[in-house]
């Protein structure tokens, strides 16, 4: 069961889980190869202790769940909003179910204890949260480890388009560039890593994003 929002309507529940047509594009092999590709690089620039104990938010089909369980021999729990989603994971990680506990999680209201996890990993998943992306990351705060690590990649809205963009949506909390260092800064969590596209999407409006952040 996931607790949602009160004042959640329906399209932003809607937004939070991935339409046929993405779920389609996310299954494809070369997206499966970029997707690993991404999170190994970022691995890179992280350093965790011996058999971690990791939090997914938005695992998917478990990519990067099983990377971490291979790499780090990591204890992972993989969440998602789509109980769909987390059941294709469930079934495509069956041989790490040791390692790994699957739980249908709303990320701005984490049901874990402070300071339970040595990283936390996001990819893709803060921009389809149009209300409350700055919840799910003073939850991750919260629920990390001192010197513990956010690791994420997401789609972002650049600053000149934020604001173009806040004058047509003044009620929309994009996920703006400048708003998330600012908002990863004031929860105590330092990028270590950051690098994001040269290429513009959707008319040069929005970019991707790769980070790595570090929890004092």
């Amino acid at each position: 069961m996931i607790e949602r929002t009160v004042t959640d309507n329906w399209f932003t529940r809607r937004m939070m889980k991935l339409t046929g047509f993405e779920k389609w594009l996310l299954d494809r092999p070369r997206r499966i190869q970029q997707a690993e590709q991404a999170a190994l690089a970022l691995f890179q620039h992280i350093d965790l202790p011996p058999q971690p104990r990791c939090l997914e938010i938005g695992c998917g089909q478990g990519i990067v769940t099983r990377l971490l369980v291979e790499r780090f021999a990591a204890r992972v729990v993989a969440t998602d909003f789509d109980p769909d989603q987390l059941a294709l994971a469930q079934e495509s990680l069956a041989d790490l179910e040791e390692s790994v506990e699957f739980r249908v999680v709303d990320a701005r209201k984490m049901p874990f204890d402070d300071a339970q996890f040595d990283g936390v990993f996001s990819f893709g998943v803060l921009h389809h949260i149009l209300v409350g992306w700055r919840q799910v990351v003073c939850e991750t705060a919260r629920v990390l480890k001192p010197g513990g690590w956010l690791v994420f990649t997401d789609l972002i809205v650049r600053p000149g388009a934020g604001r173009v963009v806040g004058r047509l949506l003044p009620r929309l909390d994009q996920l703006e560039e400048t708003a998330l260092h600012a908002c990863l800064a004031e929860n105590g969590l330092h990028l270590e890593h950051y690098d994001h596209g040269r290429r513009g999407i959707l008319a040069g409006l929005m970019t991707h994003c790769d980070a790595a952040a570090h929890k004092a």
